[in-house]
């Protein structure tokens, strides 16, 4: 009988660089409040500086995702489980996501730990739902 239902088991990059990443066992939290600019798009009050900070759609998900609940190495899993066959996960991936922390690390807009962070309400929620 063919085995038209069956699924090809997705294969994941070695992931190489975030093996070898410092940040790759860190939770990373927000540190700044932010609210929506509109549907798709927010905008972060910088703590540090007189700034509102708007980003581009990497660091913009990874800004919105830092929680303090997941670790570097479990979003870089995440974000390869959401890739399907017709987009493959980029070999990269890891490359992409450790630079884009880094970034938003040397903003003071999000922070590494060793351990899991609660957000306080107002970096949790956006400012519009507080």
């Amino acid at each position: 009988m063919l085995n038209l239902f069956r699924t090809q088991k997705k294969e994941i990059p070695s992931f190489e660089i975030l093996q070898n990443s410092e940040f790759k066992d860190k939770y990373f939290s927000r540190l700044s409040p932010w609210d929506w600019m509109d549907n798709k798009m927010i905008h972060v009050f910088d703590k540090n500086s007189p700034r509102v900070v708007t980003m581009d759609p990497w660091p913009q998900l990874i800004y919105l995702e830092a929680n303090g609940q997941i670790t570097v190495s479990e979003f870089v899993y995440k974000m390869a489980s959401s890739y399907n066959r017709k987009t493959p996960i980029p070999k990269e991936l890891d490359i992409t996501i450790i630079s884009v922390l880094n970034d938003l690390v040397e903003d003071n807009l999000i922070e590494l730990t060793l351990e899991k962070q609660n957000l306080s309400n107002d970096i949790q929620y956006p400012k519009s739902e507080q």
